[in-house]
């Protein structure tokens, strides 16, 4: 009979979280292969949004530029990584989901249905939102330099590393209602909470952003705080909607 999953050992749950971790790899090691093999439209697709923004500004002779050696080759692997982790975030969220699934009750486990589908719509969602309003952030960026009197030019790859490292926080970032919903579905977080806290979240949003944001300035903070604002906003009604009844308390005998 096999042991209950609550009752493993703390080095029988490091093994399991070993062996999850491995296969979480070989999902982003076969994604990147296969993004590999479409480095070029994708160099194309990361390249349109900084040159939808210099064409938004008025900008008609717009260049990027290498000065490594190696370092076509290297952007080209950082692409193909980003884009794997991308492609294989459904197998790591759900590879995720399945560690911790036994700890949870049986009516807290009936939400994996809902869980693992919206974790993954809402990572790619929040990736779609960032990559759509690049051009605009770029856009203002240029307009800015202009007034400066210099000529807007990019470096490749510290270009491509502002928008990859954007693009995977901002698709974490849109995780926020789901996480929140669920720990008012299961009882852990209120509704009346969620509003009596906003202050503090909004502290921890614009801490959360200056940490994760390329960039210390404060349009690139507010371009990812902004929008999680929102999301708590957002997170507060949807936990109105599904926090566990009143006469289901947490933790009464």
């Amino acid at each position: 009979m096999a042991a209950d999953p609550k009752e493993l050992s703390f080095w029988d749950h490091l093994e399991e979280l070993r062996w999850r971790l491995v296969r979480m790899i070989v999902y982003m090691a076969v994604a990147a292969g296969v993004a590999w093999l479409f480095r070029e439209p994708l160099l194309d697709i990361m390249r349109y949004p900084a040159e939808a923004g210099a064409a938004l500004a008025g900008i008609e002779d717009f260049t990027f530029r290498i000065f490594e050696t190696a370092g076509g080759f290297i952007l080209m692997m950082q692409i193909a990584l980003v884009a794997g982790l991308i492609l294989a975030s459904p197998g790591i969220i759900m590879e995720l989901w399945l560690f911790v699934e036994p700890a949870l009750e049986p009516h807290e486990r009936k939400w994996v249905v809902l869980v693992v589908p919206l974790a993954v719509l809402l990572f790619l969602g929040g990736v779609a939102f960032c990559y759509w309003i690049s051009p605009r952030a770029f856009a203002f960026f240029f307009r800015f330099n202009m007034t400066m009197g210099v000529e807007v030019e990019l470096t490749l790859q510290p270009y491509l590393y502002f928008l990859l490292r954007l693009l995977l926080v901002f698709g974490i970032a849109f995780e926020l209602p789901l996480v929140l919903t669920f720990l008012a579905a299961v009882g852990i977080v209120t509704r009346a909470q969620l509003l009596q806290w906003w202050r503090h979240a909004v502290l921890v949003i614009f801490i959360f952003a200056a940490i994760a944001t390329p960039t210390t300035d404060p349009a690139t903070m507010t371009l990812l705080a902004g929008p999680m604002v929102l999301l708590y906003l957002v997170s507060v009604w949807l936990a109105g909607l599904f926090e566990k009844p009143s006469d289901e308390p947490v933790g009464e005998g």
